[in-house]
């Protein structure tokens, strides 16, 4: 579960932009809300957040920074090679040559809260460092030394209550990752797998929906369970499919294909077919199948998305989606934020973000001011990120009006269509 999200000088994140999943005090739609109390922690939490903005405003970059903080987090770049998340904010000539510095605050292992933070250059972590509370008093769980401009070897130091075990690790490595494979641990372990849980896609990223089409068709081969819930979840969408068959295509006779046939079935190994009435005049007389890859692409996105939201309802998890109305109908869009805030369909209070232009979700009957972000980039390249409840609005405004109405922000500048045609010559004289 997400607390906050803190990014600076991370590509149009230019100062110090804090995006929180706290919810604020008011009483409106509290299905929309989930609290968390016990000796560890006390959170009342938003189950769902919106991002808006036009294009180009920023508001991916907010998908970015997680996607590619837990990445670093998961897979350690090789000894040398430069880090991926470093892309500090390149319009200025102070903030390109800074560190970009990223902390994430989090429920964690436990039900405990967890403060995570670090700060990179180029090619090396210069600082890094994790607190919890346990009992509800800030801890130190590591830190990591002083950077060391002479040294390839840097050094992290675990908390006085973890014996300050002094623990050698790579300058472009996070010292949180070695705990996933080198450095076995009670707590670190867990809060290493944390991460790993989380499922972040962007839904119009070739190789993301390839990535995630192989593990959503695995999950469903291997869960009879899960697949009878996703088409129960693609019938309510209204997509005419009333089942799903899935089969693992057999590589015995491998040696028999080509190189092109070879690489889609590692790309795929499963055989996804759509079930479907067949009708002769208004009975239904049979049924058919229809190849996955010539169903609509709302229909495929649904299947992707689907089994990712079921298995992140089932665990209670995280998931981050970039342009979740991509292909899909605004009613399924707003389907999917039911779903998340629902107590029925999220007894585990699975938590959804989420960036979209679908303002059909600024329904006040659907989410609260607290909920929705908007992302809105300077004449000078670096944007800003806000929320309604910065606004002076009550919960029963009309925000999709307002919204539309350039009241909050957030919308592109077009300028004159009959511009576009004139000659700048034109223009001057």
């Amino acid at each position: 579960m997400i607390l906050q999200l803190k990014v600076k000088n991370y590509r149009s994140y230019k100062e110090e932009t804090v995006f929180s999943m706290e919810a604020n005090s008011t009483s409106h739609k509290l299905e929309n809300v989930f609290e968390i109390h016990n000796d560890k922690q006390k959170a009342r939490l938003l189950k769902t957040a919106i991002i808006y903005g036009a294009n180009a405003s920023g508001k991916s970059n907010v998908i970015r920074a997680f996607f590619e903080l837990r990445k670093f987090i998961l897979f350690k770049p090789k000894v040398g090679d430069d880090i991926d998340l470093y892309e500090p904010f390149k319009f200025d000539m102070v903030s390109k040559e800074e560190p970009c510095e990223f902390e994430l605050t989090f429920i964690g292992p436990n039900e405990t809260k967890y403060i995570y933070k670090t700060a990179i250059v180029i090619d090396r972590v210069l600082e890094e460092e994790l607190y919890y509370y346990p009992n509800g008093k800030k801890t130190t769980v590591f830190k990591r030394a002083k950077y060391k401009e002479s040294n390839r070897v840097q050094k992290g130091i675990l908390g006085d209550s973890f014996g300050k075990k002094e623990i050698n690790v790579f300058a472009n490595q996070l010292l949180l990752s070695k705990f996933g494979d080198d450095e076995p641990h009670e707590l670190l372990t867990d809060v290493f797998l944390y991460f790993r849980n989380i499922e972040i896609i962007n839904a119009t990223n070739e190789n993301h929906k390839e990535f995630y089409l192989k593990k959503v068709s695995e999950d469903l081969f291997e869960d009879k369970q899960l697949k009878q819930k996703l088409v129960k979840l693609i019938k309510a969408a209204d997509t005419k499919i009333f089942d799903i068959n899935i089969t693992k295509i057999k590589d015995n006779n491998s040696s028999n294909l080509n190189e092109e046939a070879k690489k889609l079935i590692e790309k795929n190994p499963f055989s996804i077919y759509g079930v479907h009435d067949v009708y002769l005049n208004d009975n239904v007389v049979g049924f058919d199948s229809l190849p996955f890859n010539q169903e609509s692409t709302g229909t495929q996105s649904i299947y992707l998305l689907g089994g990712k939201i079921l298995r992140t309802l089932e665990k209670g998890g995280l998931m981050i989606v970039d342009e979740l109305d991509t292909s899909l109908h605004p009613f399924i869009t707003k389907m999917i934020v039911m779903i998340f805030q629902s107590e029925t369909t999220n007894p585990k209070n699975a938590q959804l973000i989420f960036t979209t232009h679908d303002v059909s979700l600024l329904d006040r009957d659907l989410i609260r001011r607290d909920q929705v972000w908007i992302a809105e980039k300077s004449e000078k390249g670096s944007t800003e990120l806000y929320s309604l409840q910065d606004f002076d609005v009550r919960e029963d405004t009309p925000f999709e009006k307002w919204y539309l109405a350039g009241k909050f922000g957030g919308l592109p500048q077009i300028k004159s269509i009959e511009s576009l045609f004139v000659d700048d010559e034109q223009t001057v004289s």
